[in-house]
Parts: structure tokens; C-alpha cells; sequence
């Protein structure tokens, strides 16, 4: 189980609806199992089914988690078109065994999906996503 603001998961589901019709990326940064900030990146892929991170956003975020004491808690990206699920080509590029892969999925815009998986030797497994508690 992952804690995420509702705040922040809004921030995602904007972020990926501002990147339209590209896929939109970012990262999660927290303490762990709890969520923090939220950082969006750019997409250099510029694709509806693909994205790439750029490597001076990734860079830039991964030295602000560093000064203040965060982890890497979880890689963002959205689907445009399809469900919030892994593809073949989000389990074949899950490099970070320890991150959650966050998806949102606009395949209903007016109710957009965010999902959160621990990808491992590519087997997917489902992280709930909850409020954290006050």
C-alpha cells in the first residue's frame, strides 16, 4: 500500500490531461510508503503510446528529493487511450525494482484512473493507493 495525497494524485491526473494527446511523465518523491510531492517532467518522446523522460527534469528533481531527504518513491506516466495497466513496454523499461510505476489512464477523461504497480523481474503486482490517515 502506498499513502498519496488526494492533492498530489490530482496533480498527476493534471498533468497527464495538460500533455494530451502525448503520454505525460514524472516522478513521486516521499518517505516511505508515504508520498510528499509530486514532480512532472517532460515527455522528450512527444508520443500518444510512448515517453522518455528528460534527462535534465530527471536530474533536476532527482537533486531536489536529495536536499530534501526524499526517496524516489514511484515513476509516472499516463496512457492515453488504454487502461491503467503496465504495457509490454512499461514491464521491459522498469529499471527501479524499488519504485512504484504510477499509471493514469485518460481513456475516460471524465474519470480518469491512477494505478500504482511494483514491477520486479517482470512480474506486475497492484499497490493499493490510499489517503494517508490525519
Amino acid at each position: 500500500m502506498v499513502y498519496i495525497p488526494r492533492d498530489l494524485v490530482a496533480q498527476m491526473i493534471q498533468h497527464a490531461r495538460d500533455g494530451l494527446p502525448n503520454e505525460a511523465c514524472g516522478m513521486l518523491a516521499g518517505r516511505g510508503d508515504h508520498a510528499t510531492k509530486f514532480y512532472p517532467a517532460t515527455n522528450v518522446e512527444a508520443s500518444p503510446v510512448r515517453y522518455l523522460m528528460d534527462p535534465r527534469d530527471q536530474l533536476q528533481i532527482m537533486r531536489d528529493m536529495e536536499a530534501n531527504e526524499w526517496d524516489l518513491l514511484g515513476i509516472f506516466h499516463s496512457h492515453t487511450g488504454s487502461p491503467a495497466y503496465p504495457s509490454q513496454t512499461d514491464v521491459s523499461l522498469a529499471y527501479y525494482p524499488d519504485a512504484l510505476y504510477l499509471i493514469a489512464s485518460l481513456a475516460d477523461e471524465r474519470q480518469p484512473i491512477v494505478r500504482a504497480y511494483r514491477i520486479v523481474d517482470g512480474q506486475i503486482r497492484e499497490e493499493a493507493i490510499e489517503e494517508p490517515p490525519p
